[in-house]
């Protein structure tokens, strides 16, 4: 038994044995956090801001956690907050690498996030950051897959090759680097995917508006017939799996 989580954008937290993982927790206010469970570890795809690598040290206050991320935002991360969280509370983890936290394995998967100069525009006035937006790690454990920020690529399915994957969660804004709704559903069903979980779709705060929504995906699957089930999940909606 495990449950999901979706916390909009690219936020996800999944539980399962005792173990509690946010995946990209992104939050614009004290009282989201405030409410939030306990984390035992956070997995970071990226630095960009709207992943929310600039709540390390909040997360680090309230939750004592261990974080995982490409090695290059590890470093950064290390130098920014080393007044505030421990240099052991951080696990650099690159593609093609895998790491235990406990029983669980973690393995790093390819991301193709090749933002345009718009997009670096976009970003940068928002950032209030210079964390490393790449390299971009997508991650897979205990049959999660989640992309992180990524358009369609062959390698990710060549990356899980043998590796069974009962919920994907993908972009499917299909601006500023990525998934539209056709890619999304191709990266899914390549993997063999029970389930897709849109995500990265929602306007953020500061209203950077996505071309795409679910609805899009839903119709998509439909028109194609496509086996993979459309999960689409409202702000801080739970599911438990089998």
């Amino acid at each position: 038994m495990s449950s999901l989580t979706y916390f909009g954008y690219s936020a996800v937290q999944v539980e399962q044995a005792n173990l509690r993982i946010y995946i990209d927790p992104y939050f614009t206010s004290p009282s989201e956090l405030a409410n939030l469970q306990p984390g035992h570890l956070v997995l970071f795809s990226h630095g960009h801001f709207d992943h929310g690598v600039l709540l390390t040290p909040k997360l680090y206050e309230m939750w004592k956690c261990q974080f995982v991320a490409p090695k290059a935002l590890v470093n950064w991360l290390r130098r920014k907050y080393k007044k505030k969280v421990p240099a052991e509370a951080f696990l650099p983890l690159d593609v093609g690498e895998s790491l235990y936290y406990g029983d669980t394995k973690i393995l790093a998967v390819p991301a193709l996030h090749p933002l345009n100069r718009l997009g670096k525009t976009i970003i940068a006035m928002f950032a209030r950051s210079r964390a490393p937006g790449k390299p971009v790690n997508g991650y897979y454990f205990e049959g999660y897959y989640h992309a992180g920020a990524t358009i369609y690529s062959a390698e990710i399915a060549k990356a899980l090759k043998g590796h069974s994957v009962h919920t994907a969660f993908l972009p499917i804004g299909g601006k500023y680097a990525t998934a539209a709704p056709k890619e999304a559903l191709q990266i899914a069903e390549e993997l063999e995917a029970k389930r897709l979980v849109p995500m990265h779709w929602q306007p953020l705060a500061e209203q950077v508006f996505y071309r795409y929504q679910p609805s899009h995906l839903m119709k998509l699957a439909k028109d194609t017939d496509s086996k993979v089930e459309i999960l689409p999940l409202a702000i801080g909606q739970k599911v438990e799996l089998q």
